[in-house]
């Protein structure tokens, strides 16, 4: 009897522990008051409950959300973390910076190529120290133990159980540097934009002998391919059937005109949701958003988090928009910078906005009951 009553209460901790703490958000905005190193970078994993930061000066936070202030925090790169990707199965979040390994003599150290971390420990696994570096997304795939690694506008695989890199580089060419990437399960398939305005979607084949190779099966360009044509998120719904991107358009620069500040002009964007068997436009979503610099989302979760500012020429402010990509319904909060962050935590039913010196939250499934400061616009 004694034993079945240890079992069950071990039982109940272990599911109180499975989720997230529900003082977690107000414990991460109570220690990020007064900060002076702004975030660039967030990314949330519902499969190990941790919340990755970076931050302008290179330094990487993971954060346990199942307790209230368990965090790790490493100097990661010399220079601004600029993406995170997890990879829950092998217990990993892997680090890019904004400036790959440039040489710069005495000013940084060439470490800010991509780095593996244990997300646990904060311990570094690997890091990459090649000379020809260069600042790239990077991604979980559809393949267990593998992980793509842009560097400008190539493509490089990483086996995570080999600690190395694999099969051959997909070079994209003259298709611009690539700068966002996401997969599918189901699927297999991934899709990856540059910042010329290409769309690539590929098929990622494991191969004898522990190789790997990257299959191209479809490209698209919206816009055609161009400088300042920046794919800023891909997302793929629906079984990799419908494919969701952000992108800036010529086409919405030249009908805001004049209503855009110079500072901001060609950052104006729109997000489509492409049927991909025949690249036709199926929903152009809304936005208050007169321009964009960041756009990402929670993986599995059908929510896209855009970064921009709003308003005319008398007045401009710092904004973040959710958008809902199965109601298209989109929500607006405020930000006290051009350049805010925002991260969703779905199990807590909130977000947090990481602002200059300060983070809010957000109750994006609850919008009701949010307080004034995050309300809806």
């Amino acid at each position: 009897m004694l034993r079945r009553c240890g079992l069950l209460l071990l039982s109940l901790a272990l599911a109180a522990c499975s989720g997230v703490n529900k003082d977690f958000t107000q414990s991460f905005v109570d220690a990020n008051r007064g900060l002076d190193d702004d975030a660039w970078a967030a990314a949330y994993s519902p499969e190990m409950k941790l919340l990755a930061v970076g931050r302008d000066s290179g330094r990487l936070e993971l954060w346990d959300a199942r307790k209230t202030d368990a965090r790790i925090a490493r100097q990661a790169h010399a220079l601004r973390v600029q993406g995170i990707a997890f990879g829950p199965e092998d217990g990993i979040v892997i680090t890019n910076s904004a400036s790959g390994n440039v040489d710069f003599g005495e000013i940084v150290e060439r470490e800010n190529g991509p780095k593996v971390w244990n997300a646990r420990t904060g311990e570094l696994l690997h890091a990459f120290r090649e000379d020809d570096w260069l600042p790239g997304a990077v991604s979980a795939t559809p393949v267990r133990g593998l992980y793509l690694l842009a560097s400008y506008d190539e493509l490089r695989i990483y086996d995570h159980a080999r600690r190395a890199l694999v099969g051959a580089p997909l070079e994209l060419q003259a298709d611009g540097g690539i700068t966002a990437i996401d997969w599918d399960k189901n699927s297999g398939l991934i899709a990856a934009g540059t910042d010329k305005g290409l769309i690539v979607l590929l098929r990622l084949h494991r191969e004898s002998e522990g190789g790997a190779r990257l299959e191209v099966v479809g490209t698209h360009a919206p816009h055609a391919r161009g400088p300042r044509r920046n794919i800023l998120a891909v997302k793929l719904l629906d079984g990799g059937s419908k494919l969701v991107t952000v992108q800036y358009s010529p086409a919405r620069t030249e009908a805001l005109g004049d209503d855009v500040p110079a500072l901001y002009r060609g950052h104006q964007h729109e997000t489509v949701r492409w049927d991909v068997a025949s690249w036709r436009r199926e929903h152009v979503y809304s936005s208050s958003l007169i321009a964009a610099h960041h756009a990402t989302h929670t993986h599995g979760e059908d929510w896209l988090v855009l970064a921009g500012v709003a308003g005319g020429t008398a007045r401009v402010e710092g904004k973040i928009e959710l958008v809902d990509l199965r109601s298209g319904v989109s929500w607006l909060y405020k930000a006290n910078t051009s350049h805010p962050t925002a991260v969703l935590l779905p199990e807590a039913r909130e977000g947090l906005v990481l602002q200059y010196g300060r983070a809010t939250r957000i109750r994006y499934l609850d919008q009701q009951d949010d307080v004034p400061w995050s309300a809806p616009r």
